[in-house]
C-alpha cells in the first residue's frame, strides 16, 4: 500500500467546507468517509518520542509519511474490528481498558510532577558531589596509537605473519606518519583500517589486549615503532603518537551531567510516593483468594 499522502488533498478536498472550523485547530491529515487521522493524532504519537529528537523527526517526510501511514491504516483496522462487535470481547476490551489506562495514569503523574514537585538549585549539590567523588570524574590514561595488524589465517601460518610484520617493520620504522598510515590502508588485516588507515585515536590502554597495551606502555617517544606484537588477532606494528595523563574533568564539563542525575533522583522520588500513597490508601481490599486462584486456574 503507497503511503496515504498520496491521496490526502482528495481527501481533505473531500471533506467538505462544512469542517471548516475544525481544520483551523486540528487539521486533518487524511480522510475516509467518516474515519479521518488529524494533526493531533501526529503529535499525540509525536509525544512517544524523545523530546531532543521531535524537531529532527518533524522536518523528514521520509520519517513522518510513513508514520501517517501506520496510524491511519491502524485507525481503520480499529475501525472494522469495531464493526465486527470485537470491542465487546470483554478480553479486548481489558485490554483496550488497560491501554488508555497506562496513558491516564503516565499523564497524572506528569500532571502531579509538576503541580507539587519543586526542584532547587541544585548547582550547590552539584559541587558538593564534584568535590566529594572526584574518582567518578577521573579519565585513566589515554594514549593515541596507529597500528597494522598481519593476521594469521588459513594462507598464513604464525611463522609466516611474524615474518611479514618484521618486513611491514622495516619500510615504516624510518618513516613519518603519512607513510605509515598509507602502508596500514594498503597492508593491514584490520577491517577498519580501510577507513582509519589504522588510526586507533585516543583510547584508555585498558581497552586493548594485554600484550598490545604492555607494547604501548615501553613506546615513550612520538613516532616510535614497535617490534611486531602477538595478540590472539596475529601481530601488530605498533606506532606512537601521543599520550595524555590520567586527569579529573573540570566541574564545568560534568556540571550538567550531576544536575541531571540528581534532578531524576528527585522525580523517582516523587513519583515511588505517589504510588506508594496509592498502595497504602485504606481503601484498598485484596481478595487474597482470588488472586491465589489465579495460580491454580491454568
Amino acid at each position: 500500500m503507497k503511503y496515504v499522502l498520496a491521496f490526502l488533498a482528495a481527501a481533505v478536498a473531500f471533506s467538505g467546507t462544512a469542517q471548516g472550523a475544525e481544520r483551523q485547530g486540528n487539521p486533518p491529515l487524511v480522510v475516509n468517509g467518516d474515519t479521518s487521522l488529524t494533526t493531533i493524532d501526529f503529535e499525540a504519537y509525536l509525544d512517544k518520542i524523545p523530546a531532543e529528537r521531535r524537531g529532527e523527526f518533524r522536518a523528514n517526510l521520509e520519517r513522518v509519511n510513513p508514520t501517517i501511514d501506520a496510524l491511519f491504516v491502524y485507525r481503520m483496522m480499529a475501525k472494522k474490528a469495531r464493526e465486527e462487535g470485537l470491542a465487546s470481547d470483554p478480553l479486548i476490551a481489558a485490554k483496550v481498558a488497560q491501554a488508555q489506562e497506562l496513558v491516564l495514569a503516565e499523564a497524572y503523574m506528569q500532571k502531579a510532577q509538576k503541580d507539587k514537585l519543586k526542584i532547587p538549585d541544585l548547582t550547590a549539590r552539584a559541587r558538593e558531589i564534584y568535590a566529594t567523588r572526584s574518582a567518578d570524574f577521573k579519565i585513566t590514561e589515554q594514549v593515541h596509537v596507529e597500528h597494522i595488524l598481519v593476521a594469521t589465517n588459513d594462507c598464513r601460518n604464525r611463522e609466516m605473519a611474524l615474518q611479514r610484520a618484521n618486513e611491514i617493520r622495516a619500510r615504516v620504522a624510518a618513516g613519518d606518519e603519512e607513510a605509515f598510515l598509507a602502508e596500514a590502508q594498503k597492508s593491514s588485516d584490520d577491517p577498519s583500517a580501510k577507513k582509519n588507515k589504522g588510526d586507533l585515536g585516543f583510547a584508555p590502554v585498558t581497552a586493548f589486549e594485554a600484550p598490545f597495551a604492555a607494547a604501548v606502555a615501553k613506546l615513550k617517544r612520538k613516532g616510535e615503532v614497535s617490534e611486531p606484537v602477538e595478540t590472539r588477532y596475529g601481530f601488530h606494528v605498533i606506532r606512537f603518537v601521543d599520550r595524555q595523563p590520567e586527569r579529573v574533568k573540570p566541574f564545568d564539563e560534568v556540571k550538567e551531567g550531576i544536575i541531571a542525575a540528581e534532578r531524576q533522583k528527585l522525580v523517582d522520588t516523587f513519583r515511588t510516593s505517589e504510588v506508594n500513597a496509592i498502595r497504602a490508601d485504606p481503601g484498598n481490599h485484596v481478595f487474597v483468594e482470588n488472586v491465589e486462584a489465579l495460580t491454580k486456574n491454568r
